[in-house]
């Protein structure tokens, strides 16, 4: 079996079966790297399947970032899809990888991503060559050429996109707009407006916990 290329952190599931429970994936966003995104861990179902992966690319602010860096900054990040295409090819890989390895064929698969990995989980859980039960783009943003270049979408995957009501580095805005895409390709979208900064709330992650269990067909736990 091919071994994954990206490094990663992995907690396994307590009181189900490992077959089928469900996978959760955190990609992190620029600057950091696979522990910053696990730390929150701890607060997800102790069911879930988590791994949380490391970008490719070394950051100019320390840490990783899931686009190829360039000088230019803004617009260059969402609008050129070269800066993720190879990113996308790598992580798609070792998902499969991991698929295989954690013989989660039949599990639920969510894709949670904040800031950069929320760009990313849009493009994996989008794509649809990963059969994605979940996405959850958090504080980020959905890269131009997905709208501007792409033919087809995975409309089978639900989402969840979240945002900080004060988010000092994105405006809620680029969520907003992501939703309002997302449905117009009949994909079920439900936003979820937290207050706070560009972070993620222990509200959100309790509300997105319950919304994982809930796709999962798992009872809730209470918010």
């Amino acid at each position: 079996m091919k071994e994954p290329t990206l490094p990663y952190l992995e907690r396994s599931p307590r009181g189900s079966s490992a077959d089928r429970a469900p996978l959760v994936v955190l990609l992190h966003g620029r600057g950091a790297e696979a522990k910053t995104i696990f730390s929150i861990q701890g607060m997800l179902d102790s069911r879930f399947h988590v791994l949380a992966i490391t970008a490719p690319y070394p950051s100019a602010i320390g840490g990783w970032e899931w686009f190829q860096p360039h000088a230019e900054t803004g617009d260059g990040e969402i609008g050129d899809a070269n800066r993720f295409g190879e990113a996308e090819a790598k992580l798609t890989s070792d998902l499969e990888i991991h698929i295989e390895r954690l013989k989660a064929k039949n599990s639920p698969l969510f894709l949670w991503g904040f800031s950069q990995g929320a760009a990313m989980a849009l493009i994996i859980g989008l794509r649809g060559t990963i059969k994605t039960t979940g996405i959850v783009p958090m504080s980020g943003f959905l890269p131009s050429p997905i709208e501007t270049r792409w033919k087809h979408w995975n409309t089978a995957v639900h989402a969840l996109i979240a945002h900080g009501s004060n988010d000092e580095v994105l405006p809620p805005a680029s969520s907003r707009h992501t939703q309002a895409f997302l449905e117009s390709k009949g994909i079920p979208t439900e936003y979820y407006e937290y207050k706070g900064p560009h972070k993620m709330s222990l509200n959100a992650i309790a509300y997105i916990n319950n919304w994982i269990l809930r796709l999962s067909g798992l009872e809730p736990i209470s918010v």
